[in-house]
């Protein structure tokens, strides 16, 4: 992810910085970061299911809230068997 931003923020050094295009490779950087973080929660919301042997607790529901996760968020990310991270 780290290398992907910096090829980013490299192409958009060759823009103005006020310019229509390196705003548009700023945001895009953005994205992909969100959309990169994202992915790694769903990842680390899997592992934990399965380490748990399935459902939460409502205890444990609420220990992710108080961290900003809401867990009711990602229910419908049951993981397949075979599934990448399932392992």
């Amino acid at each position: 992810m780290r290398r992907v931003c910096a090829i980013l923020e490299t192409i958009s050094k060759a823009y103005p910085a006020d310019s229509d295009e390196a705003n548009a490779i700023r945001d895009a950087a953005l994205a992909y970061t969100v959309v990169h973080q994202h992915e790694t929660l769903r990842k680390r919301y899997r592992s934990l299911r399965l380490a748990l042997g399935g459902d939460l607790t409502d205890e444990m529901k609420a220990d992710l809230r108080r961290h900003g996760i809401e867990p009711d968020d990602l229910e419908g990310d049951t993981p397949s068997p075979g599934m990448p991270g399932t392992e």
